[in-house]
């Protein structure tokens, strides 16, 4: 039984890719409202100008449908901090038929992000080295299962770059962490995620 994120680190990118192939759709519903944090087996990934191999991901209500983003991580003697105030690499989120046949899995779409527009509602600016960082991601496709075993709140991805062929590059793992901030979670995200909590 995988009842934590570390569990999941543990089996590495062999065992995650296993899980992943094993794993099942997540409703979006599991999702959205809620920061996750995560991690990535790829080495390349600790070069991230923005958080290294571990990284944070919220997801929100945008419009009908839902979509989500990245939040800047550190990582001292364990202890996660995760800054919600300088969201980057936004994506939407569909059902992965979408995009991938016979693959039961949630499909975060960074090529559909919306991020210049999402980004003048919230009101935030970015420096360079974000922009940057948002348009490189634009090629990467994330599915997202819900494995075997594991605890709610727990689920594993896999990460393609897209350019004439779809390209695997990692996987990860996530857990759900805290809420999003009422301010980013999108119309009536925030209340119905404090009356299910309360």
């Amino acid at each position: 039984m995988f009842r934590i994120l570390d569990d999941l680190i543990r089996v590495g990118e062999t065992g995650l890719r296993e899980l992943w192939l094993r794993g099942s759709a997540p409703a979006t519903e599991e999702l959205v409202g809620w920061v996750f944090r995560g991690w990535n087996t790829a080495r390349v990934a600790g070069r991230s100008p923005v958080g290294g191999r571990a990284f944070a991901k919220g997801f929100f209500r945008d419009g009908a449908g839902v979509a989500g983003c990245n939040f800047v991580v550190r990582v001292r003697a364990g202890e996660w901090h995760i800054d919600t105030g300088r969201p980057f690499g936004f994506f939407a989120v569909t059902p992965a038929a979408d995009w991938r046949r016979r693959r039961a899995a949630l499909l975060l779409d960074y090529g559909r992000g919306r991020e210049r527009e999402r980004l003048a509602a919230w009101g935030v600016r970015h420096g360079l080295r974000f922009r940057v960082v948002g348009r490189l991601a634009r090629p990467l496709r994330d599915l997202v299962v819900r494995p075997p075993h594991a605890a709610d709140g727990l689920y594993v991805g896999r990460a393609f770059v897209t350019s004439t062929f779809k390209l695997p590059v990692s996987c990860f793992a996530l857990e759900r962490w805290s809420p999003m901030p009422a301010a980013l979670a999108g119309p009536g995200a925030a209340g119905s995620r404090e009356e299910r909590t309360a």
